[in-house]
This record gives structure tokens, sequence and C-alpha cells, in this order.
């Protein structure tokens, strides 16, 4: 006698079948993006890889392509239009889009999401630093990434938009050379291989940090009458004995978190060489890449009477045993002249 009664179903089973089955639904595009994005964030941001080859690769279809990917996939999530608006929510898709279109509408809408991403950056103050750029463009393109792929697996399979790369790239080698003519193949040949240098090279202008960019800025501060640090208003004359107040002014543009050593030097001048001088100060400072600071410091001249030059001298690197602006990194200096006090009274 056979047993028919019913079996009992195991929940591990059910549960190892239902992650099978969402796993099954998860389209292969936005997953590949997702790692794409994930993979490029970690070697520019956290790596900081240096070749510019690789950071022209990922830096250009991570700005330029997958934000505006993952914007298109959630607005589109079908392969052909809704029957109605009510059947997909607030959002209806109505119009049937190629894979051509898609890739074109992903790229016009990176090029105008940057700007916004840009202006969100600027507004919270978060500094344009790279890091900050891959991190909120990444952000941006991981969020959109979740929203489309539940959008997209709430969409019926046979309206599904889904992605075959095998199919593709077989019309695209037909349509490269998939003609009659071997002059027409040969133009078309060279016409994509023009096409993908200029987007390598706009690519490597994108995420390699040009030389000429990086910098570091010191500047030698006074308060003006509102109180203000400008580069002007200098004490241009104290008593002897009386301390000459002013602040620096540094900023880091070297693209890394960089050290500095500030040393303060008193310095006597005649017939324009330096003839003797006198190191009052060092203060050493850390900053990251597009950091600044504003140091407020005082210094007291040793000199009696006559004019001296108060400079600030910058060093990146260990510090000279004897410091001067020809080995400095960075200098700057103000002209300060002192007056005996016995003088001034006689005045």
């Amino acid at each position: 006698m056979t047993d028919r009664s019913p079996q009992p179903s195991h929940p591990s089973t059910a549960v190892r079948q239902g992650g099978k089955h969402v796993l099954g639904q998860l389209p292969t595009d936005l997953i590949t993006t997702a790692g794409f994005v994930i993979v490029a964030a970690v070697l520019l941001a956290v790596v900081d890889i240096g070749s510019p080859v690789v950071r022209a690769a990922l830096g250009f279809p991570l700005l330029f392509l997958a934000p505006g990917y993952a914007t298109v996939s959630m607005l589109f999530p079908r392969r052909t239009p809704a029957r109605s608006v009510e059947e997909t929510g607030l959002i209806g898709q109505v119009q049937e889009f190629s894979d051509l279109e898609r890739l074109a509408l992903a790229f016009g809408l990176s090029v105008g999401l940057i700007p916004l991403l840009g202006l969100g950056i600027a507004v919270v103050s978060l500094g344009f630093t790279q890091g900050v750029v891959v991190a909120v463009v990444s952000g941006y393109t991981l969020l959109g990434v979740c929203v489309a792929s539940i959008r997209r697996i709430r969409v019926p399979r046979t309206e599904r938009y889904q992605f075959s790369l095998s199919r593709r790239l077989g019309a695209i080698r037909t349509a490269i050379l998939g003609t009659n003519s071997t002059v027409q193949a040969a133009a078309n040949v060279v016409l994509v291989a023009s096409l993908l240098i200029a987007l390598t090279s706009v690519g490597y202008a994108l995420a390699d940090p040009q030389s000429a960019e990086e910098y570091t800025d010191l500047q030698l501060l006074a308060e003006d009458d509102a109180g203000e640090l400008v580069a002007a208003n200098y004490t241009s004359t104290v008593e002897s004995g009386e301390s000459i107040p002013f602040a620096i002014g540094l900023e880091n543009q070297e693209g890394e978190s960089t050290e500095y050593t500030a040393v303060i030097q008193e310095q006597w001048i005649s017939d324009g060489e330096v003839f003797d001088r006198t190191d009052h100060d060092r203060t050493d400072y850390q900053l990251e890449d597009g950091e600044t600071v504003q140091d407020d410091i005082s210094v007291t001249p040793d000199a009696d009477s006559g004019d001296v030059r108060i400079a600030v001298l910058l060093y990146d690197d260990e510090v000279p045993d004897e410091p001067s602006t020809e080995n400095a990194y960075r200098y700057g200096y103000v002209w300060t002249e002192i007056t005996d006090d016995i003088d001034a009274d006689d005045d």
C-alpha cells in the first residue's frame, strides 16, 4: 500500500529555492554595473592606483556612463512600453528604447548629473577631492542600481528589459564588418578605433591628476579694518621688543595628505643679500588634500633698530640645517622697521 499522505515541507528548502528564484531574476547588466562601480571606487579612492591607463579606463565610464545608465534603468525597466501608466505606478514607460538609445541616454544623463552631484558636494562643503567625488558618484549609481533592480523585477518577465551581451556583440560585428565593401569595413574599423582613442583620452584627462594642478599655496595674512584676514595691512613699524602679529594661510592641493613645517625666521638684508638670520619658531602642519588652514602667529624681532625681514619658510620634507629662501619649498616675507624707544620718546 502506497502512502499518499502529503509530505511536510522543509522551511530551509523553501528559503533556498526562493533565494535562487530572486537571484535568477536579478538583471545581469545592473549587477555588472554595480560590480564595476565598486571595483572602480576601491581602485581610484582607496588604493589610489597610479597607472594613467587604468585610471582612464576606470574614470571615464564611472563618471560618464555608470550614473546615467543607473538612471535610465530606473526610468525604463521595460523592453516594451507599458500598456498604461497605472501598470507601473507613478513613473510609467510609454516608449520603447533600443540598446543604442539607452547608451546614448546614459551618456547624456551622466553629463547632466555630474554638475548636479558637484553642486550637492559644494552645498554640504565636503570639498572636491578625488575621494569625495568618487564616493558621491559611486553612491548615487549604486542607489540607482538598487531602485532599478526592484522596478525591473516587478515587471512581467515577457516585458522586462534584458541585456544579452553575445547578441549585442554579434550585432556590433555585423554593423562594422557586415558589408561587401572592404574599404567601407576598414573605414568603420578606423572610426570605431578613433572613437575609443578619443574616449580614452578624455577619461585620462579627467581621471589622472595633472602635475600642473598640484601645488601648495602659502600666504602671509593680516587683519583689515573689518577684522578679516587679507594679504595686506602688515605691521610696518614696531618698537624694539614689540611683537609683530600676522597669520599663516596654507592650502594643500598636492593630491595627497602632506606634512609641512613652517620656519619663522628674522633676516637682516644688505645689498639684496641675507647676511644674518635668526630662527624664531617652527610649526608643523598635516593637511589633507584640499584642506586649508589659517594659523595666527606672533614674532618679536631681536633687532633693536633698523629694517628687518620676517620670513616664513615652508618645507614639505625634512628641514635643512640652515633654512633659507633658497632651499624652502615655499616662502613669504614681510618688511618691518624697528624703532628705538628712546628715539620714539624724543620725537
